[in-house]
């Protein structure tokens, strides 16, 4: 079995069928430690990331970010599986709450 060559400071991105496993090697998804909730007024969403730090400026700086875009049918029914991974995710002046990811997940 060949390990595929990964590179943690690129973005990435897997899409597969609603009913087939997504392609994502390990390194991305190990050591997940923080799930973070982004609450706007539109819409909430969530990611993990394996750590956080505030800027000096008041920037928010989330390392190694998986974000889940799968695309959802009318039903809320996943249509595409998609995954898309960041080594760097910012935030400014917008609400989040960062907890700790469960137990069992990307760990």
């Amino acid at each position: 079995m060949t390990q595929e060559k990964v590179s943690l400071f690129e973005q990435n991105q897997w899409e597969a069928g609603p009913d087939e496993d997504l392609p994502i090697p390990k390194a991305y998804v190990t050591e997940l430690k923080y799930e973070v909730v982004v609450l706007t007024e539109k819409k909430s969403y969530t990611f993990r990331c394996r750590g956080y730090r505030k800027e000096p400026d008041g920037a928010w700086v989330f390392d190694g970010v998986i974000i889940d875009t799968s695309k959802r049918g009318p039903k809320g029914e996943v249509t595409l599986k998609r995954l898309s991974y960041h080594p760097e995710v910012v935030l400014v002046n917008v609400p989040f709450m960062i907890v700790p990811a469960p137990e069992g997940v990307g760990t």
